[in-house]
């Protein structure tokens, strides 16, 4: 039986998709900016109520425009900074953490700058840092638990009907041989194909061994000369799976993956593919 901290430990550690959908982007920025300022507005907390200046409540506003416009540049940003595979649930909290110490920097700048009440000095400094933390910690917290169940659901529904089709799946193994380039293959010893810049991996088991050959091509190019092949669907933006060669798929919230037949290394799907690899893993014609 797990004690708290390891079930707390064990939680934290779990994987975070650190790259959501357009859809939760725009309302963890414009969504909770604008329920920062309706509720600064609404409830005035820490003495705003005993403010008397002009345009209180347009003043107050600009608080949930700093949020949004500080998170859409952590948006904008972060996939260049950032790797998927690595990002956890603790990760997210330290970085949220760290943005909302920014976030509260330019807060107690805004209000320096336009509510006379506020002065330039480390009292207020660490004031807006105490306010920006209290307020926002929450509606962001509870964000950052939504997205991260959201895609857990979705990944798990997502492996479950690609593993259902896998079962439903007539395999062939007709003699196929493929040209590519240097490389004369058969069809049924290729596992995937991995994409960087202008070179591509061909990932093949021979006498029971995985091993990589290094091709000099495209992508693009790749998928044109595969065409007339119906084993070999596109899963990822850098990654082509030979689906006959799928054990299972599995995830977490960052996303899913495929586990092969005979190989240690698992293939990512992207979301975008999902609806893709499952239909031509039915689909056997």
């Amino acid at each position: 039986m797990q004690t708290e901290p390891n079930k707390i430990s064990k939680y934290l550690n779990r994987p975070f998709p650190n790259q959501i959908s357009d859809k939760q982007k725009w309302f963890d920025t414009l969504g909770i900016g604008f329920l920062i300022a309706l509720a600064l507005i609404v409830f005035e907390p820490f003495g705003i109520d005993n403010l008397m200046i002009k345009y209180k409540y347009l003043l107050l506003s600009g608080f949930g425009i700093i949020y949004a416009a500080i998170n859409y540049l952590y948006y904008t940003i972060s996939p260049k900074i950032f790797r998927n595979a690595k990002w956890t649930v603790k990760n997210e909290i330290i970085l949220s953490l760290l943005i909302f110490f920014v976030v509260g920097f330019f807060n107690w700048l805004y209000a320096v700058a336009w509510i006379p009440a506020f002065t330039f000095s480390i009292v207020s400094f660490l004031q807006f840092q105490y306010y920006t933390l209290t307020f926002g910690a929450l509606p962001v917290l509870f964000f950052t638990l939504i997205i991260e169940n959201s895609n857990l659901k979705s990944t798990m529904q997502s492996a479950i009907a690609i593993n259902n089709a896998i079962e439903k799946q007539n395999v062939e193994k007709p003699n196929q041989i493929i040209q590519l380039n240097e490389f004369t293959l058969n069809i049924d010893d290729i596992l995937y194909f991995n994409s960087y810049q202008n070179y591509i991996d061909i990932v093949v088991i021979q006498n029971n061994t995985t091993k990589k050959l290094l091709h000099r091509n495209t992508l693009k190019q790749l998928t044109a000369q595969l065409a007339d092949y119906k084993q070999f669907v596109q899963c990822h933006k850098s990654y082509i799976v030979n689906k006959e060669k799928i054990q299972k798929a599995e995830g977490n919230s960052q996303g899913l993956v495929l586990t092969l037949k005979n190989c240690n290394e698992t293939v990512p799907v992207s979301r975008s593919y999902v609806n893709v690899l499952k239909n031509k893993i039915t689909n056997t014609n």
